[in-house]
């Protein structure tokens, strides 16, 4: 389990999908923490390093874990996927809901897991060690607990008697099965022990807590540094709720305190706070969660006494937007060398995400002025494009109506043209995509649409005029909502078919004809494992300077997600069968992969294109670029030949081979596990 850990702290928030793609989130993550709508934060340092780890629960779906890399402030965060992912995967979970925490019930120094939902609370022991976790289910010690609380209720530990247990606070929410009154809350005092709890109802507990409406989350901490806990309170209304203990320990009295958090927002829904030293200064920062997942940090700018907090926005900044409705459309718009990105959303307005970083790594901003004066009704899909060739790029948006809509750049200043395509009208919800499908040196047009036999391809006569073609995209079943895009997918020269479709997957028709005649074969192995919740609208472009085109895909809940393109640019192996030209060309899969510390890579080189020798070169590079190992750089014959590589010098994690020969490159990645 350590290696594995280490592993998934080494990928730095990434994730694998059939060695085909790489998902990085700290594109659109500044921190590397992707956040699922009405998420519930939870902070502890669950493998004892100093810094604050985070696992984050949802609505509906698996919680997340996120190790934090370091001992600063403000740090980045890499996504565990395998930590949870028995736990979820075997059944061992069934609460829907999910409220999690970390906490040692079993008094043996390493953090347990308990995670709360609409079938009460299930137990996970850590059975591994203080720095390696590993959770099984030890279900017993909340039968009693869960027999009271209903179908919805969030745990708070805390040792409020000071005897040196945890106890129990249970915020009850809506509580749709059945159960006590939503936004009450339940005190257990433990009974037990440090390491045998038993958790027994005590009401005196929650003394002056009220109902405070509909959902209750509580979260305790020492606020004042007065030796005894204070309680806040999140709820399903836009405020937030605070209580001193005005008692003693052992019977505190709740008093609410209207000041501390006053200054807190109060325009976001389901708030679901925690505590946290975040910037490590000796007191408690302010985290909570929202309806629309967007995680809220307010820094303690104040003491140990006297707490004061303030917005700190740019900790768990996320590049999304909150309309929903994100599509993708990337080009150098600013001519600053890298690619900026376009997106629509669901009122229409085009919204402009301008790349300050560099070719090899782009840093996405918001710029909000740039397109605030163009719209179209609804549901706009905007898209950049030099339609009148004039050296700069004018955008083209479908919508809601099923028409097409034209922005002209002149200079900077965008006129709306009403008649280039005024004849176009696929129905409900146009979305354009355009290529030079038939090689003549203009750009047709493709455009999806809400029915997918609506969607319709448009060639071009030279002169911007657009006809309607109904045979070259014979044997492709467009889906509906689809989102089909045009992209020399393959660097073959001619273009290939993506579509997000509505169910959360992308589709992919590769082009196995010419750049004037295509042939369409359908290939799922291509984006097999990457899926969202609704509706992806992928785009393409090189985005790391390897001459792959990487994807963002945007999503119907607003999400930008950065996929890097492993793959070579040329072939693609898949069971050790080439999937492109050149057609004898082949770089096998490494085997073993994932390997420690060696493996074999074989190759062959076609005797068709090779009078004697070529030189052939085949190196290793890490995931950011870096030739780590030579493998072979000298001339070589055709055949097949193998080779070993041995890692036994490199950390674990995920490499790159390419093979060079005759112009040509192939590349393929490999997983070292150490």
């Amino acid at each position: 389990m350590k290696h594995l850990l280490l592993f998934f702290a080494i990928l730095s928030s990434t994730s694998l999908y059939s060695q085909n793609w790489l998902k990085v989130d700290s594109i659109f993550s500044v921190s590397g923490v992707t956040v699922k709508s009405f998420s519930a934060p939870e902070f502890a340092d669950l493998n004892n390093d100093g810094n604050p780890d985070l696992i984050i629960g949802t609505l509906d779906d698996e919680a997340d874990f996120f190790w934090n890399n370091s001992h600063s402030f403000p740090t980045t965060f890499s996504k565990d996927t395998s930590l949870l992912y028995t736990i979820y995967h075997s059944g061992q979970i069934n609460t829907n809901a999910d409220y999690p925490t970390l906490v040692d019930l079993d008094g043996d120094t390493d953090l347990d897991l308990v995670i709360g939902g609409y079938n009460g609370l299930r137990y996970y022991k850590n059975n591994g060690t203080i720095t390696s976790p590993d959770f099984i289910i030890a279900d017993g010690i909340f039968d009693y607990v869960n027999s009271l609380v209903g179908s919805d209720a969030q745990p708070a530990f805390v040792d409020i008697d000071d005897d040196g247990d945890l106890d129990l606070f249970m915020g009850i929410g809506e509580s749709l099965l059945g159960g006590p009154d939503a936004g009450i809350t339940m005190g257990f005092r433990n009974t037990g022990s440090s390491s045998a709890p038993v958790f027994t109802l005590d009401n005196t507990l929650v003394t002056g807590i009220p109902d405070i409406g509909l959902n209750a989350y509580p979260t305790f901490a020492d606020l004042d540094n007065d030796e005894d806990y204070d309680l806040l309170y999140g709820r399903d209304l836009q405020t937030l709720v605070y209580y001193k203990n005005t008692g003693t320990k052992q019977n505190p009295v709740w008093t609410q305190n209207t000041t501390t958090f006053n200054g807190v927002e109060s325009t976001t829904y389901w708030k679901n706070p925690t505590f946290s030293d975040l910037d490590f200064d000796g007191d408690f920062d302010l985290i909570y969660g929202t309806d629309a997942g967007v995680l809220y940090v307010y820094r303690n700018i104040g003491n140990v006494t006297t707490p004061s907090f303030q917005y700190y926005p740019d900790y768990f900044k996320i590049i999304k937007l909150n309309a929903g409705g994100a599509t993708v459309s990337l080009a150098d718009f600013d001519g600053d060398g890298d690619n900026d990105l376009l997106s629509g959303d669901w009122l229409g307005k085009f919204n402009y995400f301008r790349n300050d970083g560099t070719p090899l790594k782009p840093i996405f901003n918001k710029i909000t002025t740039s397109f605030s004066s163009l719209t179209v009704n609804s549901y706009s899909t905007p898209v950049f494009v030099d339609i009148d060739k004039d050296g700069d790029y004018d955008i083209v948006s479908g919508a809601t109506n099923g028409q097409v809509f034209l922005f002209v750049n002149n200079n900077g200043s965008f006129t709306q043209n009403t008649t280039m395509f005024s004849s176009i009208d696929v129905g409900w919800s146009s979305i354009p995509s355009f290529a030079d499908l038939d090689n003549d040196g203009d750009l047709d047009l493709l455009v999806g649409a809400e029915t997918g036999t609506e969607t319709k391809y448009f060639t071009n006569d030279g002169n911007n005029v657009f006809t309607v073609n109904t045979t070259a995209f014979a044997g492709v079943t467009f889906p509906s909502y689809g989102k089909p895009i045009l992209a020399d997918f393959d660097n073959d020269g001619d273009y290939d078919l993506t579509i997000g479709d509505a169910w959360g997957t992308v589709k992919y028709y590769r082009n196995d004809g010419t750049v004037n005649a295509p042939v369409w074969f359908r290939y799922d192995a291509m984006f097999a494992g990457i899926e969202v919740d609704q509706n992806p609208h992928p785009g393409f472009a090189d985005l790391d300077g390897d001459s792959r085109k990487d994807m963002i895909l945007g999503e119907y809940n607003g999400n930008f997600t950065y996929y890097k393109n492993l793959f070579s640019p040329i072939t693609d192996v898949d069971d050790e069968k080439v999937l492109s030209a050149p057609d004898d060309y082949v770089l096998y899969q490494n085997y073993p992969n994932p390997f420690n510390p060696s493996t074999k890579i074989r190759f062959t080189i076609p005797s068709v294109t090779l009078s004697a020798s070529s030189l052939v070169q085949l190196k290793v590079f890490d995931i950011i670029g870096k030739e780590v190992s030579t493998l072979i750089n000298e001339e070589k014959p055709a055949g097949t030949y193998e080779v070993d590589f041995n890692a036994a010098g490199l950390s674990s994690g995920v490499y790159i081979y390419t093979l060079k020969v005759n112009g040509l490159s192939f590349s393929k990645s490999m997983i070292l596990i150490k």
